[in-house]
């Protein structure tokens, strides 16, 4: 096979700029570019992300993309020197470079730093625009397996460490392994004093990033456990410490305070109170005489097995309870991450309803 060798007159660095992907044709096109070139799987970026093209005329070159930040970091947030409760809130101040590709097209000289330093420059503005909050520190990780990390060094990145090493397991139940491949761990803030201006209080009203951040009262909780009580339980009887309503009344708690994801979950459970315990009908624990909290693990297996339909039923009616009234409903649609990379002929969406005056989901399909 011919060795295709790209011409650098055609493509001269001054001319390369970089800019974000438009409409659905476009991020598609970006999506099964980087699911078919790149060496690490690709399922969607997650949350709320940035994919950036480095173009010269129409010609596409190279592919980033961006999302928030790690969930845990050690040499990170040991720089970063902020609080648990500080780290969970504000990651999504730092932009993860989860992806970037080079294409055939683009495999020139100096064109990789060139593209990534393009990126970082408008990072913040973009972010800002999309999504409504800024930006501090830009974050990558570097298998020195595979790669040198010599565009980042180029690029004036700052080298923090190593990684642990480990790795998820696959399965339906969270756990991880030691898998002898620390990854190297760079960082670029994109302000001067970055570490500081994250650990800052009182956050700053700008971080908000649109949601409802707020943890249920007692009172809500124990009303929520008693509604996700009807939800019918898939699990065998016996050996359970914890009911499903319990795992479910954690998660819905979990989510609305601002936490995403069902590790997540599993460490919100662990930084509940008694009272917030009890309220949810956790286990009682008669040797150490004080409410636990269920394993992060677990939170995987329910939910990996859970019928979606039913507890969004159930939600559903909770969420209305406060309010009785009339009102008029906006319905919208989403597609689902990485399902349209994923089936050829097929084309999954979620349905809702929204009580724009209360913000609420009535329901969803």
């Amino acid at each position: 096979m011919e060795t295709i060798i790209p011409d650098t007159a055609a493509f001269p660095l001054r001319d390369v700029t970089v800019r974000l992907v438009r409409g659905v044709a476009e991020r598609r096109r970006w999506d099964s570019l980087v699911s078919r070139h790149h060496y690490l799987p690709f399922h969607g970026l997650f949350g709320k992300a940035l994919r950036h093209v480095a173009v010269c005329g129409e010609t596409w070159l190279a592919l980033l993309g961006w999302q928030a930040g790690a969930f845990k970091v050690g040499v990170r947030d040991e720089w970063i020197g902020w609080s648990a409760e500080q780290q969970f809130s504000r990651l999504h101040l730092i932009a993860n470079n989860a992806r970037f590709l080079v294409l055939q097209e683009g495999r020139l000289p100096n064109l990789a730093s060139r593209a990534l330093g393009l990126s970082l420059r408008r990072l913040e503005s973009d972010m800002r625009q999309s999504h409504g909050y800024p930006v501090y520190l830009a974050e990558t990780f570097v298998d020195p397996s595979k790669f040198t990390g010599t565009c980042y060094r180029a690029a004036n990145w700052r080298f923090l460490g190593l990684t642990q090493g480990f790795s998820r397991v696959p399965g339906k139940s969270v756990s991880w392994r030691q898998n002898g491949q620390p990854k190297q761990v760079f960082v670029y803030p994109l302000r001067s004093e970055a570490s500081t201006v994250l650990k800052r209080e009182p956050a700053a009203d700008n971080w908000k990033t649109g949601d409802i951040a707020r943890t249920p009262s007692i009172s809500e909780l124990r009303r929520l456990y008693s509604f996700l009580g009807s939800v019918g339980d898939f699990r065998f009887a016996r050996g359970q410490r914890y009911r499903l309503a319990c795992y479910l009344a954690i998660a819905i708690a979990a989510r609305l305070a601002g936490y995403r994801g069902v590790t997540a979950f599993g460490e919100f459970a662990a930084r509940m109170n008694q009272g917030q315990l009890e309220a949810v009908g956790a286990f009682w624990s008669p040797s150490r005489r004080w409410y636990t909290a269920p394993a992060a693990s677990t939170f995987h297996y329910v939910f990996s097995n859970l019928e979606p339909g039913m507890l969004d039923r159930t939600f559903g009616e909770w969420t209305q309870q406060p309010s009785d009234r009339k009102t008029s409903a906006a319905v919208g649609s989403e597609d689902h991450r990485g399902v349209s990379v994923q089936l050829e002929n097929e084309y999954i969406v979620t349905a809702g309803a929204v009580d724009a005056g209360a913000g609420l989901v009535p329901g969803q399909t």
